[in-house]
């Protein structure tokens, strides 16, 4: 009953700061080129932008959702509005968020789950990998307790090792970070309180299904000072067992090399709650051939954000050229998966004949699917990270400080040219909140090694810091006001950020 109480008093406080009921949200779907996310800020008109922002990108894929509060928009289904079949699909709505959900819980639990510990061509055993182990995060929050899931992320960027390489011209040895990307699947669910005895439950139950899949996993460091991406070695990553885990169900998709050539990204957007995930996840786990290869939950402005990336079996450019053709812009989600899984596969017929109801926890959800995409290897090309993040003064317009930290931010590394061929920098993930007088975000940009290489041999500080100072100089020019040290921050390694 308490709890309940504490709820509503919580729901009162928001309606007070914010008196709209209502979100305004827009949801792009792209082919993940550099500058995307800047030209998808460029395209509001003047003097809007989104008070809350989500930018992935992943497999060739990009997704942008933002969200701001006003009563600007029809609360129904999402409309589909511009739309460039193979490269872009835009879709807008509005929604009433569920004032009542908890994103500030006394502790939380977070980690990270190795699929693939090596650079490896994406295949269908991958995606099916990935799914079920999206499935168990979700039904392990759902078995402590009804925990909200806070976020979830994948692909993701493998704690830095112990390994080093040849510091060049410093007449010595640099630590080396991990690759930017890796298939793995980072978690973060909350906690009732903290202490081991809420947190060991969970973790073992996460742990005991990592050693029969044979996935490794990492927890984040929890002790005072510690910061995000300080991480603890659980389980190391058994790379045969994973991958005989695997082989069967994905051999029954009888695709040519069992590759994944072919995604379609989905979007489902509904009131944070928690169960909402696991629904959906388990509607798509019904159908064995079906995986996912990426994807991103994360709550905005009171609204549940899960974009999954969904394999197409056999998917040449001529089928998903055909495929683009008939998707259904929106409507109720549950049709629409159904209408969707028989694209999805080689024959064109789901097994199981029949599937359960997404359920209550899901049902008023909106959907956004499409278009349907090649994927792209990102193997081949090695790349590194630079964490940023930011807490600036916002002013009245607080939407369009949160747009102009963004774009001066990709002013900035368009001034560094970190370009070498076909390595240019891109925008891995982002995400940026604004309230209570501040705008404050944190991003993780994956840049070509050759490229930093090349122009900072001791890329760990001079890269960080040009990038530093090239976007507090956009950023002055763009709001008219100097940035004081300290309110922006770039670093290699996440756990190094202010």
């Amino acid at each position: 009953m308490s709890g309940a109480l504490a709820d509503l008093a919580r729901a009162g406080y928001r309606v007070l700061d914010e008196p709209s009921m209502q979100v305004v949200l827009q949801v792009r779907h792209r082919v993940d080129r550099p500058g995307g996310l800047a030209a998808a800020l460029a395209d509001l008109p003047d003097r809007t932008g989104f008070d809350e922002l989500l930018c992935v990108g992943g497999h060739g894929v990009g997704v942008v959702a933002g969200t701001r509060t006003g009563d600007h928009g029809e609360v129904g289904p999402l409309r589909r509005g511009a739309l460039d079949p193979g490269v872009e699909a835009v879709f807008h709505g509005a929604d009433l968020p569920n004032l009542a959900f908890r994103q500030d819980f006394p502790d939380r639990l977070e980690g990270i789950v190795v699929i693939e510990d090596e650079p490896k061509k994406m295949l269908l055993r991958h995606g099916l990998a990935v799914l079920d182990t999206l499935t168990h995060l979700a039904a392990t929050a759902r078995a402590a307790g009804d925990l909200p899931l806070l976020s979830l992320q994948c692909p993701a960027q493998l704690p830095p090792t112990n390994t080093y390489r040849d510091g060049g011209d410093t007449g010595g040895r640099a630590g080396e970070a991990a690759r930017s990307s890796s298939l793995a699947v980072r978690f973060a669910m909350a906690l009732p309180g903290p202490g081991a005895a809420q947190r060991l439950p969970v973790a073992e139950r996460i742990a005991a299904y990592c050693t029969e899949h044979g996935l490794g996993l990492w927890l984040r460091d929890t002790r005072p000072g510690f910061r995000a991406g300080n991480w603890f070695s659980v389980l190391r990553h058994n790379r045969p067992q994973a991958r005989r885990r695997y082989r069967r169900a994905a051999d029954r998709a009888r695709s040519t090399g069992n590759a994944a050539e072919g995604c379609i990204p989905v979007t489902l957007v509904g009131p944070a709650r928690p169960g909402s995930t696991l629904a959906v996840l388990r509607f798509l786990g019904q159908f064995p051939e079906i995986g996912v290869i990426g994807a991103t939950m994360l709550p905005l402005g009171g609204l549940a954000f899960l974009t999954l990336q969904l394999t197409v079996i056999g998917a040449s450019k001529a089928r998903l050229f055909a495929i683009n053709g008939v998707l259904e812009g929106g409507g109720d989600p549950e049709r629409v998966l159904r209408g969707l899984v028989p694209h999805l596969l080689r024959e064109g017929e789901p097994a199981p004949a029949h599937a359960e109801h997404l359920g209550s926890r899901a049902r008023d959800h909106r959907i956004a699917v499409g278009p349907a995409l090649p994927v792209l290897a990102d193997n081949v090309v090695r790349r590194v990270s630079i964490w940023v993040s930011w807490r600036l003064p916002s002013g009245p317009d607080r939407g369009a400080d949160l747009r102009e930290v963004v774009l001066a931010l990709q002013e900035a590394l368009d001034a560094l040219n970190l370009v070498d061929g076909r390595e240019v920098p891109a925008v891995e993930y982002l995400v940026c909140r604004s309230g209570s007088g501040r705008v404050r975000g944190k991003g993780k940009i994956a840049v070509g090694r050759n490229a930093a290489d090349r122009r900072y041999p001791d890329r760990t500080d001079t890269l960080c810091a040009e990038l530093v100072e090239a976007w507090s100089g956009a950023l002055d020019r763009r709001r008219g006001r100097a940035v004081k040290p300290g309110e922006l921050a770039a670093s290699e390694f996440e756990s190094r950020l202010g």
